[in-house]
């Protein structure tokens, strides 16, 4: 080796460039402010979506206009008089409709008799004539009139809401007291009929919605949890190398599959095979949605539980085999107590996932409003429930409103099953540190 090289070998290597120390500290401020403003960021944005979801709800409590319905005799629809504000003041108001004298249509109030007196002109005056005066007169601040098909000619050509057909013969009085001052959260929990839609008497029971949504979550946990904790034992205890690897990659493609796939899945494939193997008119039932559900929950569950059963230190393993434990006892005996914890966590987020899926289940489902007794039965969630009728609503009305109640239902359920997932988990704690 030549002088000349072992000098060079000999040369420290030249030091790495550093940032002045002012700089590295305000790169770190600002990585750190960057960091706080993330998690308070996230912070915000959740209790901004539970406080628009609250005030979109909660005045569906508050109170509901009266109203009165009269059945109009000769005339294709009904003439619904409306207080414009909920209170006390527009309770018994009673309406009535008389013959003109001088062949105008005119409203009238006795504010000491508590009576509304709309005037219209025998065999000319239509419900639309009759919404029209009130618009344009000065009661129409306080009160307003509005049509509707009525049940008697619903089905025939001129039955539409047009506010055709002239009024033969004045109905008997209506009085406003068929509103109701807040709703009825015993019906809305213990009715199941769900009516947003009739212009007579809507009603909002959600009780066939509530059932069918556990009723098909708990369907699909039946069929997901044995599925989805076998297969993170198979994948974790059972396989090695490259099946592994495939196993695990298989899995994660089947979580990434969209919502609405697996709907048609559910519609176009799963439908016609239950109605072959069941005998079942519909296809898309209870049964249909529990097994599409199953199926969007497992990889959750294998994914989540193969993480838990992988993290129980290696030595559990070699001392249960060592005792004689086979395998299948090693499984169930020393792993299955001892990651009982991320076992839980897995379940939980596939129930997380089954119930608040929305796509699959309204495509799947049947979305018929009744309470199921066979697994064949067609079934609605209240999540398929939002998402069908919220974009029919008008903003602001009773039946938007109900909707977004809705929403606040199934956030009291997920805070539910999480709470109670907590407290398994902290008594389990507990006991094993007893």
């Amino acid at each position: 080796m030549t002088k000349a090289s072992s000098v060079q070998h000999q040369l420290p290597l030249p030091a790495p460039r550093r940032w002045p120390a002012r700089l590295r500290r305000w790169g770190e401020a600002l990585i750190e402010l960057a960091i706080v403003v993330c998690g308070w960021s996230s912070i915000l944005f959740v209790f901004g979506i539970f406080f628009f979801v609250f005030r979109e709800a909660v005045p569906v409590l508050w109170g509901q206009p009266s109203h009165a319905v009269l059945a109009i005799p000769g005339a294709n629809n009904d003439l619904m008089i409306e207080a414009v504000e909920a209170g006390p003041e527009n309770n018994d108001i009673r309406v009535g409709l008389t013959p003109a004298d001088d062949g105008e249509v005119r409203i009238d109030f006795d504010e000491h008799e508590g009576l509304i007196v709309v005037r219209y002109v025998q065999g000319r005056t239509t419900a639309a004539d009759v919404c029209q005066a009130f618009a344009a007169s000065p009661l129409g601040q306080r009160f307003r009139a509005k049509f509707a098909p009525n049940r008697r000619e619903r089905g025939s050509p001129d039955s539409g809401a047009a506010g055709s057909g002239a009024i033969t013969a004045a109905p008997r009085e209506a009085v406003l007291s068929e509103g109701r001052y807040g709703l009825d959260l015993r019906e809305f929990f213990t009715s199941p009929n769900w009516r947003p839609a009739s212009e007579m008497q809507p009603q909002y029971g959600t009780l066939a919605l509530l059932v069918g949504s556990l009723a098909v979550t708990l369907l699909a946990m039946v069929l997901a949890v044995p599925l989805g904790l076998g297969a993170a034992v198979f994948v974790s205890e059972f396989c090695r190398g490259k099946t592994r690897e495939t196993l695990k990659i298989v899995i994660e493609l089947l979580a990434a599959v969209p919502s609405v796939v697996w709907g048609f899945i559910g519609l176009a494939v799963l439908g016609p095979i239950i109605m072959t193997l069941t005998g079942a008119t519909v296809g898309i039932n209870l049964l249909n949605g529990g097994i599409i559900l199953a199926l969007m929950s497992v990889p959750i569950i294998v994914s989540v539980g193969e993480d838990a059963l992988k993290a129980v230190p290696d030595s559990y393993r070699e001392a249960a085999l060592s005792l004689g434990a086979n395998r299948v006892e090693m499984v169930f005996r020393v792993l299955f107590p001892a990651a009982k914890h991320g076992l839980l966590a897995a379940v939980l987020l596939g129930v997380g996932r089954a119930i608040g899926e929305t796509m699959a289940v309204l495509m799947a489902t049947g979305h018929a409003v009744q309470i199921p007794y066979s697994i064949l039965d067609p079934i609605r969630t209240l999540t398929a429930t939002i998402a069908a009728e919220l974009g029919e609503t008008v903003k602001g009305d009773e039946h938007y409103r109900v909707l977004f109640l809705i929403g606040v239902v199934l956030f009291a359920v997920t805070f539910v099953i999480n709470f109670t997932a907590d407290v398994i988990v902290k008594g389990i704690r507990s006991e094993s540190r007893d």
